[in-house]
């Protein structure tokens, strides 16, 4: 008997590009969860001291950076966004790195003893934390799976440019004037 697996198909597998575009969601919805949890809390005790603040903005400047992110991939994915201009794989990254420093001293006040978020919050802003740190890690796969396949069509462009002058001779840049 082999004892071997069998190898998964490449198109059973989910590209880094899906599996970012997943933890975005995620962060998204936990975002929401984190302030909107700590607002009710704080709106039902009738009080939100500087801890609380912080909690419902970091939940709230994340949501709304992860929005923007989903709005813009959802834009390239309809060709009405290029990401051959600003909004890049590597720009991307770079913003899903921002977003990784953003919630590490966001889950330390929420986890903090003198939060005010709920269990719920916190569990949440967990799940993002960990969501950025790996959506992160995704973005990065994605941006350079991106540069692996253009380094490709451009090595492919130069070989068959190099087939070409092979067969038909070297091409003259200058168009030859006759006098």
């Amino acid at each position: 008997m082999d004892s071997k697996m069998p190898s998964e198909e490449p198109s059973q597998r989910i590209s880094p590009y899906a599996m970012k575009l997943m933890m975005q969601v995620v962060m998204w919805i936990s975002s929401i969860i984190v302030f909107g949890s700590t607002a009710e809390l704080s709106s039902n005790r009738g009080t939100c001291n500087a801890a609380c603040g912080y909690a419902v903005a970091t939940g709230v400047i994340s949501f709304l950076h992860l929005s923007l992110l989903l709005v813009c991939n959802f834009l390239t994915e309809i060709n009405r966004l290029s990401r051959q201009t600003w909004f890049s794989h590597q720009f991307e990254a770079f913003n899903m790195y921002l977003l990784v420093f953003w919630w590490i001293p966001g889950v330390a006040n929420i986890a903090s003893v003198r939060s005010q978020t709920p269990g719920t919050g916190q569990v949440f802003a967990f799940v993002a934390f960990y969501g950025s740190m790996y959506g992160a890690f995704k973005a990065y796969h994605s941006y350079k799976e991106e540069e692996y396949r253009l380094e490709q069509e451009h090595n492919e462009q130069e070989r068959i440019a190099a087939e070409q002058e092979l067969a038909f001779g070297p091409m003259q840049s200058e168009p030859v004037s006759v006098k």
